[in-house]
């Protein structure tokens, strides 16, 4: 929490107006909260719950830390839609694929790029593209 301070992210969120660009795609805090109930049905609270510690000093540094330099792009993705989230995935994917095909080697190691980037890439192409599908279904209802 102390480090999100620091770097002024609720502020930078509300200089970008995401929380507005949000509401715009449908996807409001009515929406969020009529969405727990079904989180709670999945086990993800409680998921969440039993894990805070693992949360709290191995994923919040990931999405803290880069999240300065993410807000502006996540802000002007929110402002064309749902399709900059499928192009997002689509471009992680390819680059995953390309990786693959062409059995890119990390120079001075030798293993292969597209496996060790895969570690990244392949769930960051499910996170936006999941995105996308979620920004889609908010917007119709």
């Amino acid at each position: 929490i102390r480090r999100v301070r620091e770097l002024d992210l609720l502020g930078q969120t509300a200089e970008l107006g995401i929380l507005s660009k949000l509401e715009k795609q449908g996807l409001d805090l009515a929406t969020i909260e009529s969405l727990l109930p079904q989180a709670e049905k999945l086990g993800l609270l409680s998921l969440v719950a039993n894990n805070q510690q693992l949360l709290i000093n191995l994923v919040a540094p990931l999405l803290v830390e880069p999240a300065p330099l993410l807000l502006p792009a996540i802000a002007g993705a929110l402002d064309v839609g749902p399709t900059a989230f499928y192009l997002a995935a689509a471009t992680l994917a390819g680059t995953e694929a390309f990786l693959l095909v062409n059995n890119v080697e990390v120079p001075f190691v030798g293993l292969s790029a597209g496996v060790l980037l895969g570690l990244l890439l392949v769930p960051l192409t499910v996170v936006t593209g999941g995105l996308g599908v979620a920004l889609a279904s908010a917007g119709k209802k």
